[in-house]
């Protein structure tokens, strides 16, 4: 296997010291929110090698997938992502209207999907799907969200998202949840968004599953997220970075859902629905054959947090503790 070099993120939702800890490096002042490790151009591992380091790109190819390691120190935006189908449409698009990649009112950056599992490190706490409306509805009127209520029930989930985060009605609520996030983000109608949602603790080791067009947000904790290789976000509020309601909207599932908790088979795997990427986790030693371009993370909060390269059909040993292969 070959040693891995992240790429760090600083994002204003992420912790100052969690990742430096788990790397192993001084802190800098700086809030580290995410370390990838992959070949998207926003965010390039490189591989240690004998003869020096170099863009793990050189060695693998594109790899369909991309790891993060998360540290959630705040909560973060609210947002959803588009299918592959709309992802090239969309990437197509801002091609032909000459918007730089590197924009922060770019939407599109890569003509890939983003399907997303993560996996709880620590406890973690996510919004994730549209709760039963008339459940969502019935909650709002005990907490003095009454007009919400009844736009729900008219207009449906993605119609009453798009009149909440444009119209931006002048109502609170007291409920827990919007009092948390608007100490944050004082007069964001997101907050009232957020209680449209379900609310999902994970233990550590437990997963969801995200796929497109689920509205989400990441309230707090440490996870390991395992990604589609793309960097296409639709963020509807509650961030600083570029919020485009409409696109939101268009690419948004208003289907309600239960979220599903995943938890791991007996040989580890995570039954997620997708086929950009497969997910296990790794506790005891263990020894097999690499099937495709793996990544395979240590998980390990005091320094130890290491992730490496292998190729397709070397032989890993894993000599045990925590840890995490992701493959195509």
């Amino acid at each position: 296997m070959i040693r891995l070099i992240g790429a760090p993120q600083h994002y204003a939702w992420g912790s100052d010291s969690a990742i430096p800890a788990a790397i192993g490096v001084e802190p800098d002042g700086r809030p580290w929110a995410e370390l990838w490790w992959g070949t998207h151009p926003a965010g390039r591992t490189l591989a240690q090698t004998p003869s020096g380091d170099v863009p793990l790109i050189d060695l693998a190819g594109r790899l369909p997938y991309l790891v993060k390691l998360l540290a959630v120190a705040q909560p973060l935006s609210l947002q959803a992502h588009p299918t592959v189908e709309q992802a090239v449409l969309g990437y197509s698009r801002e091609e032909r209207l000459g918007v730089p990649i590197s924009a922060p009112h770019r939407l599109y950056r890569d003509p890939y999907g983003k399907p997303e599992l993560i996996l709880a490190i620590t406890p973690f706490e996510a919004l994730c799907g549209f709760r039963n409306p008339e459940s969502a509805a019935e909650d709002l009127e005990g907490c003095g969200g009454d007009e919400i209520a009844d736009n729900l029930r008219l207009l449906g989930p993605s119609a009453t998202v798009a009149w909440l985060l444009t119209r931006r009605p002048l109502i609170e609520v007291d409920h827990p949840l919007y009092e948390r996030l608007a100490r944050q983000y004082p007069g964001d109608p997101g907050a009232l968004v957020a209680l449209l949602l379900n609310h999902v603790t994970l233990e550590p080791g437990q997963a969801i599953f995200l796929d497109a067009g689920l509205l989400h947000m990441y309230l707090q904790g440490i996870g390991l997220e395992v990604m589609g290789a793309s960097d296409n976000v639709m963020r509807g509020g509650l961030t600083p970075k570029h919020v485009d309601v409409a696109e939101l909207v268009t690419v948004l599932d208003p289907t309600p859902i239960t979220p599903e908790v995943l938890t791991p088979t007996p040989a580890g795997w995570y039954q997620a629905p997708t086929d950009a990427f497969t997910v296990q986790g790794l506790a005891g030693p263990d020894r097999w054959v690499a099937d495709g371009p793996e990544v395979i993370v240590r998980l390990d909060g005091s320094g130890g947090t290491q992730a490496w390269f292998a190729a397709s059909g070397e032989v890993v040993e894993w000599e045990g503790g925590l840890g995490c292969r992701v493959r195509h």
